[in-house]
């Protein structure tokens, strides 16, 4: 089987560049971007634990009343894992949260649009005793502020969003996650034992 060069190639939005806390990179969004809330209008957003309470909290609603009225449940992994993805205006792939002003929520938005335009994954080295978080570059082809003038770390990027709580809020919910998908594949693969 030959490749023809000329053949288009699957378009990544991830950068396959393993960043630590303290490598730069550039990004910047503001409300003068033209891109500015682009990328609410197309989302798939999972939620995370601390994500739901902030989100709760914010509205006064009890935990049943919240994730009727703001969450759509879906399966996590091919064995059915229950998971709880952000719900999106009725008829669109728009953030129930984005108003014409941005986002109504921006205090207590989940982690992962305080992420963006950065990913995270946390990976275990072979003979390490804990996980150890990675990060990589979004970028998707709407988004302008890949262009801006604002190179910063990592760890700047997330101390500026306010990701400190969420991710030690979460990161048990995320060990127990991996440990459940991975027990998963090895019950249906049969070799891990």
């Amino acid at each position: 089987m030959s490749i023809d060069a000329n053949e288009p190639r699957p378009h990544s939005v991830l950068e396959p560049v393993q960043l630590s806390l303290d490598d730069a990179f550039q990004f910047r969004c503001h409300k003068d971007i033209p891109c500015f809330n682009q990328c609410c209008r197309n989302i798939d957003i999972m939620l995370a634990p601390y994500d739901i309470l902030r989100l709760k909290r914010r509205f006064d609603l009890s935990s049943r009343d919240f994730l009727d009225r703001y969450t759509r449940d879906y399966p996590m992994d091919g064995h059915g894992m229950p998971g709880l993805k952000l719900a999106t205006k009725d008829g669109s792939q728009e953030c129930v949260f984005l108003t014409d002003e941005g986002c109504s929520v921006y205090e207590d938005r989940p982690s992962a649009c305080r992420y963006y335009a950065l990913g995270m994954m946390a990976m275990r080295k072979k003979d390490s005793p804990g996980d150890e978080d990675s990060y990589f570059v979004v970028k998707e082809d709407h988004c302008l502020g890949h262009y801006e003038h604002r190179t910063q770390t990592v760890r700047e990027y997330r101390r500026d969003q306010g990701l400190e709580p969420y991710d030690e809020a979460n990161r048990e919910w995320r060990r127990m996650r991996a440990a459940v998908s991975a027990w998963n594949f090895c019950s249906y693969e049969r070799h891990c034992l």
